[in-house]
């Protein structure tokens, strides 16, 4: 079985992915600390009108990230 990387900002409404890592090592302080580890389960709560913010669920915690964060998280499908 072939495995499929994508980024949050992939993610579609009601979507979910594991967080496996992030393409930016100087956001990854942030969005761990904010609780977005490697092995969390990810769910896309929704997208913002034009695509500037979306929110998720981290293992049940809402959160709010701009389109770069988003964009750097790697999740497994």
């Amino acid at each position: 079985m072939q495995r499929r990387y994508r980024t949050v900002s992939d993610l579609k409404e009601n979507e979910s992915a594991r967080a496996i890592s992030f393409d930016d090592p100087t956001l990854a302080g942030k969005l761990t600390a904010m609780g977005v580890l490697p092995g969390a389960l990810i769910e896309m709560v929704r997208c913002a009108p034009f695509g500037k913010a979306y929110y998720i669920k981290v293992d049940g915690v809402r959160l709010a990230l701009r389109t770069e964060e988003a964009a750097t998280i790697l999740v497994e499908l």
